[in-house]
């Protein structure tokens, strides 16, 4: 019997003692505390069961046994790592649909006549929109805008224009006014039409010259 016991004692340290030699990646000091708790437990075992032989041999099996589970308790769990994929959304270029409006005969207009905004003058932008495509076109608003970034410079607000057949023209009148702290340089202006559709027109670009107020 005892001879059984120690055959399978024997077996139980061979794979200990392999596993651990391949396998020992927990705390030192935790490994050393369980081999020696484990060999004292052990040799209790052993002499019971084989007296000082099998103390011997309990001790040895202990120790193993003692420094797997110290080993076991102490060695970092491997973390399951998620990658998430991700695509980047890439904002595109900004989509008009096509317009059959044709904005034409723009012509800028001044109470003194010098073709410049004068400070503390009301001047007047009047262009053609004309309907040259081959459907109606619904609810069009007319933009003048000032791109340079000119200060003191006024623009009327967009008057709104519900309905132009094919074919059709309509005049269209938008008012700049120079403010008191108008300075001398250059203004330039952009002229284009929205639809509710959301097309866009053929914009055009122009300058004009601007005057400071003469004391």
């Amino acid at each position: 019997m005892r001879k059984v016991i120690y055959t399978c004692l024997l077996a139980i340290v061979v794979t200990g003692t392999s596993c651990i030699t391949h396998s020992m990646s927990g705390s030192p000091a935790a490994v050393s505390a369980g081999a020696s708790i484990g060999g004292v437990l052990g040799s209790i075992v052993g002499d019971r069961a084989g007296g000082y032989h099998g103390s011997q041999f309990g001790a040895l099996i202990g120790t193993v046994a003692g420094a797997a589970v110290g080993n076991a308790a102490t060695t970092p769990r491997k973390e399951k790592v998620v990658v998430k994929e991700y695509q980047e959304n890439i904002p595109s270029e900004p989509y008009y649909a096509p317009s059959g409006l044709q904005v034409t005969n723009i012509r800028f207009i001044d109470d003194n006549r010098n073709h410049t905004i004068d400070a503390n003058e009301n001047c007047k932008l009047v262009f053609d929109i004309v309907n040259e495509g081959d459907v109606s076109a619904y609810n069009i608003t007319p933009v003048v805008e000032e791109v340079s970034g000119m200060k003191h410079i006024t623009i009327s607000p967009s008057a709104q224009i519900s309905y132009l057949p094919q074919g059709d023209r309509v005049r269209y009148t938008a008012t700049i006014a120079g403010g008191k702290r108008l300075k001398a340089g250059e203004a330039v202006f952009r002229v284009y039409t929205t639809e509710s559709n959301g097309a866009v027109s053929e914009s055009h670009e122009f300058s004009l010259p601007t005057a400071k107020r003469i004391k």
